[in-house]
């Protein structure tokens, strides 16, 4: 009876490197698809804080002129968002992409922009309200802005797009 050919050890040692670098090939593009659904949910976390917002600035409407935002304790803009006592705390305001996913409007992956801005801004389209903290995506190659009309954007910052705010 003839003798069963074996593998040696050098061409189990090849074929395992050629396993890991398919491996390796693979991987990264896994990885892309559960990014994009981190910034989806990370955009519709956006989308409900603006809602809350415009929610109460239909709520100071005062007069003829249209209701404000909340105004920052220091009347700056793109400070974290531990003005928004009107949101209970919750996952909202944590995005999912960030290291540290915070869950408290104190400790917000949010930086709020629409300190005293009006809500029927002739702007609102391209007026931010909110945006991703610095560092919430990966390598900084996307970020999330909400706009005082209500809508969510997401961008690459290549510079090629920008928001404005007042």
């Amino acid at each position: 009876m003839p003798e069963k050919k074996r593998f040696t050890l050098g061409e189990l040692i090849i074929v395992i490197a050629i396993l890991v670098l398919i491996a390796m090939m693979l991987l990264p593009g896994l990885c892309r698809p559960r990014e994009k659904a981190r910034r989806v949910n990370c955009n519709a976390n956006l989308k409900q804080i603006g809602l809350a917002l415009l929610m109460y600035s239909g709520d100071n409407y005062s007069g003829d002129s249209g209701g404000y935002f909340i105004l920052t304790p220091s009347g700056n803009n793109f400070e974290p968002l531990n003005t928004l006592e009107i949101i209970n705390d919750s996952k909202v305001f944590g995005c999912p992409s960030a290291g540290l996913l915070k869950t408290t409007a104190r400790n917000s992956n949010y930086l709020y922009g629409g300190s005293g801005i009006m809500d029927d801004n002739t702007n609102a389209t391209t007026t931010t309200l909110a945006i991703d903290q610095s560092g919430n995506h990966p390598n900084n190659l996307w970020i999330n802005a909400l706009f005082v009309d209500g809508h969510v954007e997401g961008s690459k910052p290549d510079g090629t797009k920008t928001w404005n705010s007042n």
